[in-house]
């Protein structure tokens, strides 16, 4: 019997390191870890790359830990259909931190599968409501004008002296030191040329 650990955060902006230091003493010790960086909680958790690789590996009487129960699952159909699976496997999960703490969400017992469910219905309702404070904040935004996205990193007028510069043969590299950016953010701004480009 073994423990695994799995990690997952939702976007490339986000990293494992709250997660790294609640199992820290797992990975200590050299538990097997499987993650699924940059992947959203709507994603069921038994369609995760990772989370699949770690099942495949897993033997009966094994222990799966996670930091909190939003890296694995976050609605009720979700975590219905892992239990399934993980009972029928012989599996465990467990959860490091909060309230479910120490407890066994993969046991087949009617009260653990009453607060589970309760669980997921709390974490899918916490989930849907950001999704529509979000909606809502973009919508609010738009209606009062505000420019949305990225930034552009140059105005129209230094938009056409780089065009014109590029297409008299200036080199992006030199380009982007002019106008203190990014290379690529000059290649942006290029778009589609004519001429081709150069280092």
């Amino acid at each position: 019997m073994a423990d695994r650990i799995y990690l997952r955060h939702s976007t490339d902006k986000q990293t494992d390191a709250r997660q790294g230091h609640t199992l820290a003493a797992l990975l200590a010790v050299g538990a097997p870890t499987y993650e699924d960086p940059a992947t959203s909680s709507r994603q069921l958790s038994l369609d995760r790359a990772g989370f699949g690789r770690l099942l495949h590996e897993a033997a009966v009487g094994d222990t799966i830990r996670i930091a909190d129960a939003a890296r694995l699952f976050r609605s009720v159909a979700d975590i219905l259909a892992l239990r399934s699976v993980l009972i029928g496997r012989g599996l465990h999960l467990r959860v490091e931190s909060g309230l479910l703490s120490g407890i066994d969400l993969a046991s087949d017992d009617p009260g653990t599968k009453m607060m589970v469910s309760v669980l997921a219905a709390v974490l899918e309702f916490q989930r849907d409501m950001i999704s529509e404070n979000t909606r809502e904040g973009v919508a609010a935004a738009e209606a009062s004008g505000k420019t949305l996205g990225r930034p552009t990193a140059l105005d129209r007028d230094q938009t056409a002296v780089v065009v014109a510069a590029y297409r008299e043969g200036s080199a992006v590299k030199v380009l982007a030191r002019q106008h203190q950016g990014a290379s690529k953010t000059i290649r942006r701004v290029l778009g589609r040329s004519s001429r081709p480009r150069t280092a």
